[in-house]
C-alpha cells in the first residue's frame, strides 16, 4: 500500500498541487514537532511524586478546618529534583450565598531566605468546582536547600476554604519536612500536595519521540492518500457539486460570525468605544466579509488556468518543494532580520545573525534540483560535520546561551559548508569566464565599483564585523549560473518569502502589541521605534507592489485576476498609515508612482488602464484601513497577552498590560487617531489641546494627580530622533537636518571605527546619521561613500533595464525595482545598509542579479 501510494504521488499528473500541498502540510507539522522535542526542548520527561494518603475521588480522606486570612501554615518541603514543573495542592471549598465570582485565594512559594519566587491567584469557585489548586511555577530549583510553600487567604474573601493535613508517614513524600502551623513547629503532620517535576529527554527519549513522529506522519499521509483515493474513485464526478456546498457553508458560517461581531462591538459596544470607533468597527467587519467571500467564490467562477508542461509528475513534485522550502527559508530570514532589528542586547544580535546566515545558505541551495543535491560529497559532510558540531557543542553545557549561540555557530558551519560544496560539484569551470566575457561596459563598471567598495569596507572595518557578511555572502551568488527564468523563481520566492514573514509579523502583533492611545499613539507593530516599524513595512509594500503591477500586465479583471495582491497591498498601506511615519509615506509614494510608470511604459498601457489600476490600489487601501484599525484594536484587547520590550517604557499608567479590560482608556480611539495624524502631517506636531481634548473627563481626572497627570507630552518620544532630541522647534526633518550637518562636516577619508559622533566631552551626541549615503562616508571614508552612491545609480538603473528588457516575460522584474526604490529613499532620512536590516538585505541580495542581468 505504501508503495502504491508512493507510485501514485509520483505519477499522477491530474492532482499535483494537491498531493504536494498535502506533503507539505504533513511534513512541516511533523518538523516543528520534531523541533520542539528537540533542541527547543518543549517535551519533557515528567517525574510525578504523588502522596498516599488522599485520593481525588475519596473527599471522606479530607482532614483539616476551616482557613480564613488570619490562620498561617507554612511547609517546609525538599524538591528531589531541580526543575519543578507544577505543585497540586487539594483543597475544599464551600462557596456562600454572598461569595463573589472574582474572589481568590492566593498560593505562594519561598526560597530558603523566605523570597517569593512564585506567586498565582486561584478563583474559589474553581477549588470548589475541581477540589484542587494547581500551581505551575515551572522554575528551577536546588535540590540541597529548604523552600516554603504557603495559602493566603485574603480578608475579602467570603468562601470557606479547608487546608487538609495528613500524618507524614502517610503521604510517603520526600519532600515533606517541618509545617509551622501560627508559628508552632509540627514535625508529625504535612499539607496534602503532589509535586510534579520535569527533566530534559535523554537521547533515547528524543529518538524515541522522532520515531513516534515519523510513523504518526507517514500513517496519516497514507490514510489520507487511500481517503482520496476513494474519493477520486467514487466522488469525483460530483466535485464540483460539492466543493459548492463547500462555499456555502463556509459562507453561512462566516456570515454568523460576522453578526456575532457587529453585535458584540457595535450594539453592546462591549469595547466601550465612542461612535466613530463603532463605525470604524463596522465598516471593517464589512470589508471582512467582503474580503473572505471573494476568496470562497472567486476560484467557483474564475478558476485558474493550468499551465501545461512536459516535466512528470514527480519532477513537478520536487519542484514545489524546492520553491517551498526557500519561500518559508526567506520567510524565516526576514523575520529574523526583524528580531535583529529588535534585540534588545548584543547577545541577540549575535544569534539572529547567525539564523540569517543559515536561511541565506538553505534559499541558495534551493536553487539546485534533488539530484544535485542528494550527492555522495554532500552526504558525507553532512554526518562528519554534525558528528563535529556534537562534540564541539559538548564543551558549552554549562552555559545555555552560550550552549545556544555554539549549536547556530554549527548550523552556519553545516548549512554553508553544503552550498559551497555544491557550488563547487555544479558550477561550469567557464561560468565565471562566460560572465566576465559577456558583460557589457556598464556592467564591467558595476562590478569594479562593488570591487573597490568591499575593498574599503574591508580595509576601514575597524571592529565590524558586519562588514565580511555583507560582502562574502552575497559574493557567493556571483558563481552560482541564474538563467532568466531560473532568476525569475528566485525572485518570486523571494517576494513571496518577504510577503510570508509580514503575515507572521502581523499574527504576532495581533496577538502580543496593541495600539496605545498615551504616549506610545504611532503604532510600532513588531519594533520598539517605529522608524524600524516604517522601514521594513516600506520593504514589504515594495515587494507587494511590484508583483501586483507585474501581474497587471495584460490582465482585463484587475482585481479578481490579483485579488491576493491588492489585498496583501491594502494591508500594507493601512498598517504604514497607523505608524504615522513620514518616512515611510514618502517611500510608499515614490515606489508606488515611479512602479507605475514603469508599468505603462514596460506593458505600454493607456491613461485609462493606469487610472483604473491606480484608482483600485487606492479604494482597497482606503476601504481596508477600518479593517486593519479594528483587527489591531480588538483583537489584543480580547488576546490580553500584551508583550512589552525591555528597552520600552514601563509605565503601567499609560502602557496596556495584562489584565486590562477591554475598555479600558489605555486604547487608541480613531477621532485621537486622526486628530494626530493629520497634526503630524499638516506642521509636523501635535498640540497639547489636540491631543488631549478628545478625552476632557478623563483629563480632569489626570489633572486631579491621577497617574497620567496632567502634562502628558504633546508628542511621542517616536516623533523625536533615537538619540534623544528634544527640540521644541520640531522641524519638518525631527533634527536631521543638525545630524546630517554634523556627520557632514565629520567626514574623512580614513572612516571612523563607530557609527556614532561625540560631543567635545567624548559623550556619543547621535547613534548613526539617519541616512546610509552619509553613514557609509562617515565609517569607510569619503572615497567609499562616492562609490557607494554611484553603486546605488547602477542598480536602479539596471533594475529599470531589467525590468524594460525582460518584463514581458518575466513580470516578477518589477520587485527588484520597486526594492531598489524603496532603499534608495528609505536611506535617505534612515541607517538602511546593513546585511542584518531588511532593506539593506533587499539591496544586497539584488546586485548580482542585477549585474549578471
Amino acid at each position: 500500500m505504501i508503495r502504491d501510494n508512493i507510485i501514485k504521488t509520483l505519477s499522477d499528473k491530474n492532482h499535483i498541487r494537491r498531493n504536494a500541498a498535502i506533503q507539505i502540510c504533513i511534513v512541516t507539522i511533523a518538523f516543528i514537532m520534531m523541533m520542539r522535542v528537540y533542541p527547543m526542548q518543549m517535551y519533557e520527561k515528567h517525574i510525578c511524586s504523588g502522596q498516599k494518603a488522599f485520593k481525588a475521588s475519596t473527599r471522606t480522606d479530607l482532614n483539616g478546618e476551616r482557613f480564613t486570612s488570619s490562620d498561617k501554615k507554612l511547609q517546609t518541603v525538599y524538591f528531589s529534583h531541580s526543575h519543578l514543573y507544577s505543585i497540586v495542592l487539594y483543597l475544599d471549598c464551600t462557596l456562600s450565598e454572598g461569595t463573589s465570582e472574582d474572589e481568590n485565594i492566593l498560593f505562594r512559594l519561598y526560597d530558603e531566605g523566605f523570597g517569593c519566587v512564585y506567586e498565582t491567584e486561584y478563583n474559589c469557585a474553581d477549588i470548589h468546582r475541581d477540589g484542587q489548586l494547581r500551581a505551575v511555577p515551572d522554575i528551577d530549583v536546588a535540590t540541597d536547600k529548604a523552600y516554603y510553600y504557603e495559602i493566603v487567604v485574603p480578608e475579602n474573601v467570603t468562601a470557606e476554604v479547608m487546608l487538609p493535613i495528613a500524618f507524614k508517614s502517610a503521604l510517603s513524600q520526600p519532600e515533606n519536612s517541618s509545617l509551622y502551623i501560627d508559628g508552632i513547629v509540627n514535625d508529625e503532620s504535612c499539607l496534602i500536595a503532589d509535586f510534579n517535576y520535569c527533566v530534559p529527554l535523554t537521547a533515547v527519549g528524543i529518538a524515541g519521540y522522532y520515531l513516534l513522529i515519523i510513523i504518526i506522519a507517514a500513517v496519516s499521509y497514507i490514510l489520507i492518500m487511500c481517503v482520496l483515493g476513494i474519493y477520486d474513485s467514487r466522488y469525483l464526478k460530483y466535485n464540483d457539486m460539492i466543493i459548492r456546498y463547500v462555499r456555502i457553508a463556509s459562507s453561512v458560517v462566516l456570515a454568523a460570525a460576522a453578526v456575532f461581531s457587529f453585535v458584540f462591538s457595535v450594539v453592546l459596544n462591549k469595547f466601550g468605544t465612542p461612535i466613530p470607533d463603532r463605525i470604524f468597527f463596522a465598516v471593517g467587519i464589512i470589508m471582512a466579509v467582503l474580503w473572505a467571500e471573494a476568496a470562497i467564490w472567486i476560484p467557483c467562477f474564475y478558476p485558474m488556468k493550468k499551465k501545461q508542461t512536459k516535466i512528470s509528475a514527480g519532477k513537478q513534485i520536487f519542484r514545489i518543494w524546492r520553491n517551498y522550502i526557500q519561500t518559508v527559508s526567506f520567510g524565516l530570514l526576514f523575520y529574523s532580520l526583524c528580531q535583529y532589528v529588535n534585540a534588545e542586547r548584543e547577545y541577540h544580535h549575535y544569534t539572529n545573525t547567525r539564523w540569517a546566515l543559515i536561511f541565506i545558505a538553505l534559499a541558495l541551495l534551493m536553487v539546485y534540483n534533488e539530484k544535485q543535491l542528494l550527492n555522495k560529497i554532500s552526504c558525507i559532510w553532512v554526518i562528519l560535520s554534525f558528528v563535529c558540531s556534537c562534540f564541539y557543542c559538548n564543551g558549552f553545557k554549562e552555559d545555555e546561551s552560550e550552549l545556544v549561540l555554539a549549536r547556530l555557530t554549527c548550523g552556519v558551519v553545516v548549512s554553508w559548508g553544503l552550498l559551497v560544496i555544491n557550488i563547487l560539484l555544479h558550477t561550469r569551470a567557464s561560468l565565471i569566464k562566460d560572465k566576465i566575457k559577456n558583460l557589457t561596459r556598464g556592467q564591467a563598471v558595476y562590478g569594479i565599483l562593488w570591487v573597490v567598495f568591499a575593498a574599503f569596507m574591508l580595509v576601514y572595518r575597524y571592529e565590524k564585523t558586519w562588514v565580511f557578511t555583507a560582502v562574502f555572502p552575497f559574493a557567493v551568488m556571483f558563481f552560482m549560473d541564474f538563467s532568466p527564468s531560473s532568476k525569475s523563481r528566485f525572485l518570486k520566492n523571494l517576494t513571496d518569502g518577504i510577503l510570508l514573514s509580514f503575515w507572521l509579523v502581523t499574527l504576532f502583533c495581533l496577538m502580543h502589541r496593541p495600539h496605545h492611545y498615551w504616549r506610545l499613539y504611532r503604532y510600532s507593530g513588531l519594533f520598539h521605534t517605529v522608524a524600524c516599524t516604517g522601514m521594513y513595512l516600506a520593504v514589504v509594500l515594495g515587494a507587494a507592489v511590484g508583483q501586483l503591477y507585474g501581474r497587471l500586465k495584460s490582465t482585463d479583471r484587475m482585481f479578481i485576476r490579483c485579488y491576493n495582491e491588492y489585498f496583501t497591498a491594502a494591508a500594507v498601506v493601512a498598517f504604514i498609515v497607523l505608524t504615522m511615519s513620514r518616512t515611510a509615506f514618502m517611500t510608499s509614494a515614490v515606489t508606488i508612482g515611479t512602479v507605475t510608470v514603469l508599468a505603462a511604459v514596460t506593458y505600454r498601457k493607456t491613461p485609462k488602464r493606469i487610472l483604473q489600476e491606480t484608482g483600485m490600489l487606492l479604494a482597497a487601501s482606503m476601504l481596508s484601513f477600518p479593517m486593519i484599525y479594528s483587527a489591531v484594536r480588538t483583537v489584543p484587547a480580547l488576546i490580553n497577552d500584551p508583550v512589552r520590550y525591555d528597552i520600552e517604557f514601563q509605565d503601567d499608567s499609560f502602557m496596556i498590560c495584562e489584565g486590562d479590560p477591554i475598555d479600558s482608556d489605555k486604547y487608541m480611539t480613531v477621532e485621537r487617531f486622526f486628530s494626530v495624524l493629520f497634526g503630524r502631517l499638516g506642521n509636523g506636531e501635535t498640540s497639547v489641546q489636540s491631543s488631549l481634548s478628545i478625552k476632557g473627563t478623563e483629563l480632569v481626572a489626570y489633572s486631579a494627580g491621577l497617574p497620567l497627570g496632567s502634562y502628558m507630552p504633546a508628542y511621542s518620544d517616536d516623533d523625536l530622533s533615537e538619540d534623544g532630541m528634544t527640540d521644541k522647534k520640531k522641524d519638518v526633518s525631527n533634527g536631521r537636518f543638525d545630524i546630517f550637518r554634523e556627520y557632514f562636516k565629520a567626514l574623512s577619508f580614513g572612516g571612523h571605527p563607530y557609527m556614532g559622533i561625540n560631543d567635545e566631552n567624548g559623550v556619543e551626541k547621535y547613534s548613526h546619521a539617519h541616512n546610509s549615503y552619509l553613514q557609509i562616508a562617515y565609517n569607510f571614508g569619503i572615497i567609499a561613500g562616492v562609490v557607494f552612491l554611484l553603486i546605488c545609480i547602477c542598480a536602479f538603473w539596471y533594475s529599470v533595464r531589467l525590468m524594460y528588457t525582460q518584463g514581458r516575460k518575466y513580470p516578477i522584474y518589477m520587485v527588484p525595482f520597486a526594492l531598489i526604490v524603496v532603499f534608495g529613499f528609505v536611506s535617505l532620512t534612515e541607517w538602511a545598509f546593513h546585511p542584518c536590516i531588511p532593506a539593506g538585505f533587499c539591496f544586497l541580495v539584488l546586485q548580482i542579479p542585477l549585474m549578471c542581468e
